[in-house]
């Protein structure tokens, strides 16, 4: 494999211990990863694609550099949220990539096309967006609606698994693994699932949070592409997060007091083209998908975990993911007083113990099979009978 360009930012973070100590410590590097796109907008054309990594300094001093088999990770994001935002929200132990770097595993998160830091093709005119969405941005960013000068939709299956095998084969080189996990939460069910799907061979384990998009019955056949549309959507506070997150919640001291404002300020942080766009809001990509289905769960065969809130709507269509896979080796787990955005709220700490339980051992419990259920103070146990 070749590593093509790497540029690495400016700082390798050790938090503030002295050289004696560095071994173990935990280092944060963040590069941007040259990949050559198959976005049907710029197709051939370089982008790059931001990558963070969360690693012990043990491996990173190492003459090698080398991470032992199983200990390597990469997280990929959802439909709004760019990865730090997701998974490396550094407030308390919020942090999923934290917990797992702190016990010795490399851990990589990437973002998107259309995501973050990575390459943003089309979507800093704001004509690309969405018609539906511009009237917000009228008069303070555009004067009147405007007609979209790419008038297509931006990703699509196939350039989203194009982006991740991209990052999958660095992170491979890199540490010196042949295989490493992946956790994809909410749109990242759909990215992780059906990569491992049609790259099965690179992929140790795969850990899913809420995919979004599962349809068993949905369609194989790969679309026309570009597909008509817009490049561009915009999802401002009140639909983010009054709307989808906390107008979901149920029970008491699901969020820390201050969470939410602390979490939409990240939003404009990760976001400061579209933070000056109308009211504020963070940007994503448009998005063709197909083939997340029955057939596509039948191919996976590593071992896989589920997890999601009993407030997701998506818990049912994620039970049928559950019942779907062709792993073996599967778990299912139902959280107890947790939303969507579980990465937030106080169960966080349900998604990192388990995630690591099936990390270390492909098991939960004790369990390599089975449905469970995690109560309102993270005790996991089995599952009643339905």
């Amino acid at each position: 494999m070749v590593v093509g360009k790497i540029r690495l930012a400016a700082f390798a973070l050790v938090a503030g211990l002295a050289p004696a100590a560095a071994q173990d410590s935990v280092q944060t590097i963040d590069r941007l990863v040259a990949h050559v796109s198959t976005v049907p907008a710029i197709a051939g054309k370089p982008i790059d694609l931001f990558v963070r990594e969360k690693v012990p300094a043990s491996i990173v001093n190492s003459p090698d550099g080398k991470a032992a088999a199983g200990k390597v990770v990469l997280f990929v994001h959802g439909g709004y949220s760019p990865s730090t935002l997701a998974f490396d929200v550094a407030y308390k132990n919020y942090s999923w990539m934290d917990h797992l770097a702190k016990r010795g595993y490399s851990v990589f998160a990437m973002d998107m096309t259309g995501y973050g830091r990575s390459g943003r093709p089309m979507m800093d005119d704001p004509c690309n967006l969405d018609p539906k969405q511009q009237a917000a941005l009228v008069p303070t960013t555009i004067a009147a609606p405007c007609t979209a000068k790419y008038p297509f939709e931006l990703v699509n299956s196939d350039s989203e698994t194009a982006d991740i095998g991209r990052v999958v084969d660095f992170i491979r080189e890199l540490r010196g693994v042949d295989k490493i996990a992946l956790i994809g939460w909410s749109g990242g069910g759909v990215r992780t699932g059906t990569y491992v799907s049609r790259h099965p061979e690179k992929v140790e384990k795969l850990i899913v949070f809420a995919s979004s998009n599962y349809d068993r019955k949905t369609s194989s056949e790969k679309p026309q592409l570009p597909a008509p549309d817009a490049p561009t959507t915009i999802q401002n506070r009140r639909v983010g997060v009054d709307q989808r997150w906390l107008g979901t919640v149920k029970c008491q001291d699901t969020v820390e007091r201050g969470m939410p404002e602390m979490i939409w300020s990240l939003n404009l942080q990760n976001d400061p083209v579209g933070a000056t766009w109308g009211t504020g809001g963070l940007r994503a990509p448009s998005r063709t998908y197909w083939g997340w289905n029955a057939e596509a769960a039948g191919k996976i065969k590593v071992p896989t975990l589920i997890m999601v809130g009993d407030q997701d709507r998506l818990m049912p269509s994620n039970q049928n993911l559950f019942d779907d896979l062709g792993a073996e080796k599967k778990v299912f787990l139902g959280i107890s007083c947790a939303t969507h955005f579980m990465v937030w709220e106080k169960q966080a700490r349900v998604l990192h113990e388990a995630s690591l339980d099936w990390l270390e051992n492909t098991s939960l419990k004790g369990a390599a099979t089975g449905r469970f259920r995690a109560d309102e103070q993270g005790a996991i146990a089995a599952a009643p009978s339905p």
